[in-house]
């Protein structure tokens, strides 16, 4: 019969996982926190170890200045299918969480070079399989 095979439609995304996507276009380096995260505290002290700015987006406060926080979390959480944080996007793909971001540490300023001359590209595919 027919030889084509159909793939599955992308999910829709929620207005909060939208508005998530272009938060975190518009930095290199991404970091949704808590408080009281020590994972959270080791990825941000390893970034300023290395000289690397991030955005911090902590969730506790984001909680308590957007309206709907856990429908803005909820999005977060259906962008990364992660239910802890941290949780880190370089240039504006999820990485994973800090054990991730430990093990890019090495690479990571060469990632950062890459990201800025091709707007993510090269990151896109060299770390498709583990995004």
């Amino acid at each position: 019969m027919g030889g084509s095979a159909s793939t599955p439609p992308k999910p829709t995304l929620s207005e909060h996982s939208k508005k998530i996507v272009e938060e975190v276009k518009e930095h290199a380096v991404v970091l949704y926190t808590k408080d009281g995260c020590g994972y959270c505290v080791k990825a941000k002290n390893e970034l300023y170890e290395d000289g690397i700015h991030y955005t911090e987006k902590n969730l506790n406060t984001v909680s308590k200045v957007i309206p709907n926080p856990q429908e803005y979390i909820q999005g977060l959480m259906d962008l990364t299918r992660q239910r802890t944080v941290p949780q880190i996007f370089i240039c504006g793909k999820f990485v994973g969480g800090y054990t991730e971001l430990n093990a890019l540490r090495p690479n990571l300023a060469k990632i950062l070079e890459t990201c800025s001359v091709d707007n993510g590209e090269t990151l896109r595919r060299e770390y498709a399989s583990k995004i």
